[in-house]
């Protein structure tokens, strides 16, 4: 018999493919498993790295916090020039008198004496009564420290419990990032054993099929059975490659994902250790938890802390009712002059200590509203943890009914690869001594590879369903499966 071109030429690309992927496997690979890739993910992702510096910021914030309770020194500096002088104008007699002196109010001649001076000389001249004095002069220069300190503001005192809830709700939103990163390292490490296991299954599949293509052959050649069995063998082994290369190409795909949940380099070639079956066992050993009350669930904690923030929102707004006490203290140098000769200057200081008491009187209504604002936040919040609470409860149940469905089906699919095997070697048998038909034979090899296929389906299902169970239940990650 001829054989086609095209059966040849699809032939030697199939095996450059499959000399490929096995001289890739044998090079210098990364050995991973489960665990190993869990590390490397927790170490190496940048989301996990992200949520870690987002809790060193929320320290951050919590000192600065904390500063606002402390003093506030400031070093100050100052330049005025007077573009127009002001005018000031005095009563009569600078309001030192000006008028009649009461002699009677002096008990010695000396005091008379000197109050009738100087109210002879602060006394208003009748030709420029109406005319002001133009005062200061035309450069002032002011230097020196002010210094502030709160003594009593209460909103402070509660902006500092909530950065400290804020630094909890970001530890909280790290280890949720940490958690569902290892959902997905897991899943997506399964995904590549299946896509494994089915490339197996179907390079099993093909070489056996090859060698019965030979043997038919053979037998053709022999004049035993007819042109019909090789071409229908042929167009078995023909039809396995379309799937084969989707399985290889399934493989890339989620090891390329896998690679990029581990925060490693595309170009890094990998050999998984393991596979499906080695957790096949494990499933009827795993005890699975009963505890359904979500109360490690990350969600819910965030929820939880999110209400007590906006709960000492809501008090905070309250405190805007309530007084400030403020203390200050500076100290300055003034220096007024008309020229710039800065050498000739005259530094005067002044200092100053005082206490500021504020009372919320009336601001429009803004204090009030802002209250309202966080009323109604608390009660959105209550109602969003409910939602969210009963959506996490049925995900636990469809969880713990896919494991206990993929258990099943397990123990179902097993028996049924055993059987389609045994049905296989009955079959080829009776193709052999010429009571069966190429059509019973290629229906045989058929049924084992969709039961083996649906045996490791089944038991990626299951692991699948345990690794969104663990996530539900907020499992702590301790690099274990």
């Amino acid at each position: 018999m001829k054989v086609n071109k095209l059966s040849v030429v699809l032939l030697m690309v199939f095996g450059l493919l499959m000399f490929t992927t096995v001289n890739a496997q044998t090079s210098d690979s990364l050995q991973l498993d489960l665990n190993t890739a869990l590390k490397i993910a927790l170490s190496e992702n940048p989301n996990v790295k992200v949520a870690d510096m987002e809790i060193t910021k929320k320290e951050y914030a919590k000192k600065s916090a904390y500063g606002a309770l402390l003093p506030q020194f400031d070093l100050i500096g100052q330049y005025q020039r007077a573009i127009k002088r002001q005018t000031v104008y005095f009563d009569e007699g600078f309001g030192m008198g000006g008028g009649t002196i009461d002699p009677t109010k002096y008990t010695t001649p000396e005091e008379l004496f000197v109050m009738q001076t100087v109210g002879k000389m602060f006394a208003p001249d009748p030709e420029k009564a109406g005319e002001g004095i133009q005062m200061g002069r035309l450069n002032v220069y002011t230097a020196g420290l002010n210094v502030s300190m709160p003594l009593v503001v209460p909103s402070l005192w509660k902006n500092i419990q909530m950065s400290q809830i804020d630094i909890q709700l970001a530890m909280e939103k790290a280890r949720s990032s940490r958690i569902d990163l290892a959902n997905q390292i897991k899943k997506s490490f399964y995904s590549l054993l299946l896509a494994q296991a089915s490339y197996d299954v179907f390079k099993e599949t093909y070489a056996t099929d090859s060698l019965n293509l030979e043997s038919i052959k053979n037998r053709f050649n022999q004049g035993v059975v007819a042109e019909y069995d090789v071409i229908t063998a042929d167009v078995r082994l023909k039809s396995l490659i379309p799937s084969i290369l989707q399985s290889q190409n399934m493989m890339k795909i989620a090891e390329l994902q896998l690679k990029m949940l581990m925060g490693i380099d595309s170009e890094m070639p990998l050999k998984v250790i393991g596979d499906l079956d080695d957790y096949r066992d494990t499933m009827f050993e795993t005890i699975v938890p009963a505890d359904t009350s979500l109360i490690n669930n990350s969600d819910i904690k965030q929820f939880d802390l999110q209400n007590e923030m906006a709960l000492k929102g809501y008090e905070m707004q309250k405190l805007q009712f309530a007084p400030t006490l403020v203390s200050s203290f500076n100290y300055m140098y003034m220096s007024q002059n008309n020229d710039f000769k800065f050498s000739t200057y005259r530094w005067d200081p002044f200092s100053m200590l005082g206490v500021t008491l504020s009372i919320p009187l009336f601001n429009g209504g803004q204090r009030y509203h802002n209250m309202k604002q966080s009323e109604i936040q608390l009660y959105q919040l209550s109602e969003q943890r409910k939602e969210v609470e009963r959506g996490l409860k049925l995900s636990i149940k469809n969880n713990y009914d896919l494991m206990a469905k993929s258990m099943e089906q397990v123990v179902a699919t097993e028996s049924a690869v055993e059987q389609a095997r045994k049905g296989y070697q009955i079959t080829q048998k009776r193709y052999e001594t010429g009571m069966g038909t190429i059509v019973d034979v290629n229906a045989a090899a058929l049924a084992i590879t969709s039961a083996e296929l649906q045996y490791r389906n089944a038991i990626y299902d299951y692991l699948a369903a345990k690794a969104d169970l663990e996530k539900t239940l907020g499992y702590d990650i301790n690099a274990t499966n």
